[in-house]
């Protein structure tokens, strides 16, 4: 990690150092709170040490995918530039080796290293091992499998890895308010298990229906649990229901949110009174905001 001098830094030197724009570093400033903390007579406000050091993960955070808004979270927990909250900033610089040795570990078809590695790769908080390590993990092993026919069973091992090492997350003791559901042709869960897993390290309890869940079946949950925030995932177009998110808003107690998550979505397709969610870091910010 770069260190600032003693004297600490101005906006101009961070954005120099990092390779962004001085209006960035000023926008985090304004936005996220993540400024200048030094201020000696007579001079600006000085970026020192700790605080180079927080938007330094703020950098490496969204260039890996995830959202400013998570990013800065992440970024504020950083207690002291030597040592990085909970190992986020190591999942986050490791994330492209993370992603690689889950993959050759699942072509060797070995779940022990699989397990180890995906265990591992949550001490840096879900948000990040997902945008990191496990999603692109998942993607390069499941095109290889549909343009070569192969690796199915490194899919399945990876993807029971990934599933494991998400529900090891400790789940806090609440009343669950949110209520997560894959379209009703959808087979892929492993997206609502990592939404499940960070919304409990915000101490926010979830009720996970799983794959495949029938418009009716939707309704009824929605009524016999009155969750305030209903998501809905959908990973292709030929899953997607219409139907589904339908339901969700005609069910009574009507939730606070109803949300379509995927890239199966398409925005102009969806009712009124439906958001979307561009992926799982904004997910978790708009769900863990609400009652």
């Amino acid at each position: 990690m770069t260190q600032a001098p003693d004297t600490g830094l101005s906006a101009g030197e961070v954005a120099r150092r990092l390779g962004i724009a001085v209006t960035t570093v000023r926008t985090w400033d304004r936005r996220y709170g993540l400024g200048p903390s030094r201020r000696d007579p007579g001079r600006h406000r000085r970026y020192d040490q700790r605080d180079f050091a927080r938007l330094e993960l703020m950098r490496q955070l969204t260039v890996h995918g995830v959202a400013p808004a998570e990013a800065a979270r992440v970024a504020r927990d950083l207690r002291d530039p030597g040592e990085p909250r909970a190992g986020a900033e190591h999942a986050v610089a490791a994330g492209a080796y993370t992603a690689a040795s889950l993959r050759r570990a699942a072509y060797a078809l070995d779940p022990a290293t699989l397990q180890r590695l995906a265990r591992q790769a949550l001490t840096g908080g879900v948000v990040p091992a997902w945008a990191t390590a496990f999603a692109p993990a998942l993607r390069e092993v499941g095109r290889r499998y549909s343009t070569l026919g192969r690796y199915i069973a490194a899919e399945h091992l990876l993807s029971a890895a990934v599933s494991a090492a998400l529900a090891g997350v400790r789940r806090p003791p609440a009343r669950p308010s949110v209520l997560l559901a894959c379209a009703p042709a959808e087979l892929h869960s492993l997206p609502l298990e990592a939404l499940a897993a960070a919304l409990a390290e915000r101490g926010r309890a979830s009720r996970m229906l799983g794959a495949r869940v029938p418009a009716d079946v939707l309704g009824d949950a929605i009524a016999r649990t009155g969750p305030s925030a209903v998501v809905l995932w959908a990973h292709a177009a030929s899953t997607a229901d219409p139907g589904q998110l339908a339901a969700a808003l005609s069910a009574r107690p009507r939730p606070a949110l109803i949300a379509a998550c995927g890239p199966g979505w398409a925005p102009q397709n969806l009712p009124g009174g439906v958001r979307t969610l561009a992926d799982l870091a904004e997910a978790v910010t708009v769900t863990a905001r609400l009652p």
